[in-house]
């Protein structure tokens, strides 16, 4: 029976590394001291091949997709966040070089691409896309959709007018050419690599969206927000527009954003990442609480790297999963977290109001520094509701004495003071949720 576990592991070692996705093993209780012969020390290598592409199945996509790309104009390269395992960015960074033309991200794939690479187009989520990117992405006669995830969310409740004839679909292990023939058996990363090699170049969306936004660089983020207050007045109420100015100017090359899901998207998809910063969200099932242990996993994993997180977290999604801050000062994570506390469940309100909206207020900062008994972790926080009181604690933040703290900065907003993006995002979102059934 033993072997049995044996091929187990190796099979899931196998389907690990070739999807570049985290495994889950489990053990019952009563067998994981189990000996078998096959069980030495050291282990005997596992050979694993992790290359799955039919080569003929290959060509025929490829020599598919450029047939499309030669009889176009204006194609326009479109990431999503399928392309964040190892290997692919590369991949597809080659694949924008060879055809040159526009390229936007989805907004959960935002930071795949360099925001200050010069084809850079910005975000694309329907109407509430960055500046000209939706016209030109919906305006290309060819779209090539590479790792992209259609949701109710990531497509603003079904609202987006890009047409499958339109678009070649690259997922991770298939090719569908605008919405006909389907390739499988083809790994991603080969597939934009041919390409790559093969593709013509194709310029027109990028001088599109230049006339469109009527620059050759990317508009500021923000650019569109009042100017910062005047100087004597940042003892007024902190608002969702300041808080961001403030951080837009404390982004770095070694800088990861993290944002949970609500306005918290909405305002961080805004950010303009400055080259090597990185960016994470999780919209495929908009999961609230997802944030907190994902700041645990994400702020260790960026502290080997030379790099700090960002984390934007609700106050309603805080209390889901808040007892994990715990667990990042006993591993000595350094994230910073701020926690925007609204009082209550914003992105919800919009969507489906109710009472069950409305949450207990709780006093964050204490809580939080009550998981530091007895002296034990490292940790910084505060409470701040005007700008004079968030950049005195941004500047303790990212002071070298709190290099290796948890810093927690709860941020205290009007319920109702939230982006534009939001209202819109939640009209759309709760149209399509409340639609009749379709029987079929």
């Amino acid at each position: 029976m033993s072997h049995t576990y044996c091929y187990q592991f190796a099979h899931v070692a196998n389907v690990l590394q070739r999807r570049q996705k985290p495994a889950y093993i489990e053990v019952c209780c009563n067998l994981a001291g189990l000996t078998d012969p096959s069980f030495i020390d050291p282990p005997i290598p596992f050979a694993i091949n992790i290359s799955h592409t039919n080569e003929q199945s290959l060509k025929a996509a490829v020599d598919a997709a450029v047939q499309v790309l030669d009889k176009s104009i204006k194609p326009v390269l479109l990431a999503g966040p399928r392309l964040r395992p190892r290997g692919r960015r590369e991949a597809f960074l080659e694949l924008a070089k060879a055809l040159q033309c526009g390229v936007a991200t989805t907004a959960d794939g935002k930071g795949i691409f360099p925001e200050d690479d010069e084809q850079y187009i910005g975000y694309y989520w329907g109407g509430i896309s960055s500046e000209g990117t939706c016209e030109t992405v919906e305006a290309a006669d060819v779209v090539i959709a590479i790792g992209c995830v259609w949701t109710d969310y990531s497509t603003m409740g079904y609202s987006l007018l890009l047409q499958p004839t339109k678009v070649i679909s690259v997922g991770p292990d298939r090719v569908t050419v605008k919405g006909g023939e389907t390739f499988g058996c083809i790994d991603c990363e080969v597939f934009m690599r041919a390409l790559a090699n093969a593709a013509p170049t194709r310029r027109a969306s990028l001088r599109n969206h230049r006339r469109m936004t009527e620059t050759y660089e990317q508009p500021a983020a923000f650019a569109h927000w009042p100017a910062p207050a005047p100087a004597g007045s940042g003892d007024a109420k902190l608002t969702t527009r300041a808080l961001f100015r403030h951080i837009q100017e404390i982004l770095t090359g070694d800088t990861c954003v993290l944002a949970e899901t609500g306005d918290s998207w909405f305002n961080t998809v805004k950010l303009k990442l400055p080259a090597g910063a990185d960016y994470a969200i999780q919209m495929r099932y908009g999961s609230i609480g997802w944030s907190v242990g994902a700041t645990l996993g994400y702020s260790l994993a960026a502290q080997a790297e030379g790099k700090r997180l960002l984390s934007f977290i609700g106050d309603g999604s805080f209390q889901v999963t808040a007892q994990d801050v715990s667990t990042m000062m006993r591993f000595e994570a350094n994230p910073v977290i701020f926690l925007i506390n609204n009082h209550g469940y914003a992105i919800e309100i919009l969507i489906h109001d109710g009472p069950y909206n409305q949450i207990q207020n709780w006093d964050y900062t204490a809580l939080v520094r009550a998981m530091r008994h007895n002296g034990q972790g490292k940790l910084f926080t505060a409470r701040v509701g005007t700008e004079d009181e968030l950049a005195e604690a941004l500047s303790k933040a990212l002071s070298p004495e709190c290099a290796n703290h948890v810093v927690f900065i709860e941020v205290l907003l009007e319920t109702d003071d939230c982006s534009k993006e939001l209202l819109e995002f939640g009209a759309r979102v709760a149209s399509a949720n409340s639609r009749p059934p379709n029987p079929q």
